[in-house]
């Protein structure tokens, strides 16, 4: 089993800034702020994803680009939109590709590292990130750990 840590906290009302660490890595994530709506997951598609374990699951996105899906039931993370039961959660939750928060909607985007610019916090190079990502994984049985610090 491949083991990923996802330390993050609260930057700012319009981001989650973190550090996804794993086999000697230390690479900056961005996500939406936490949102409850008081359904389990977190309010979909506006909210990071609550602290809690996950398994990793390879997804490939409409673009054709690799990516890692989220799954942790117990927290209310499902896969696909029919595997939500009726009292809610959030689905297709992923890692991916993605440098400013407005390219993730309730995901996680990794980079290399962290950074202003005129679009507000960012995090950099991560196509090159969300490779090494990739590349540990290696379609392995895999779990991200999250928490918040």
């Amino acid at each position: 089993m491949k083991n990923l840590l996802l330390e993050r906290k609260p930057t700012t009302a319009s981001e989650t800034e973190g550090f996804l660490s794993f086999n000697k890595e230390i690479l900056a994530t961005i996500e939406r702020p936490w949102v409850d709506d008081g359904t389990p997951g977190g309010k979909p598609f506006q909210s990071c994803i609550p602290d809690g374990v996950y398994e990793l699951m390879p997804h490939t996105r409409p673009d054709g680009k690799a990516s890692l899906a989220l799954l942790g039931p117990a927290n209310g993370v499902y896969y696909a939109q029919g595997d939500v039961p009726a009292e809610g959660g959030r689905y297709l939750i992923l890692i991916h590709v993605g440098n400013w928060v407005d390219d993730i909607v309730g995901c996680i985007a990794p980079g290399l590292g962290k950074g202003p610019s005129s679009q507000g916090p960012m995090v950099k190079s991560s196509s090159v990130a969300m490779k090494r990502i990739l590349d540990y994984v290696d379609g392995d049985d895999a779990q991200l750990a999250i928490r918040w610090i």
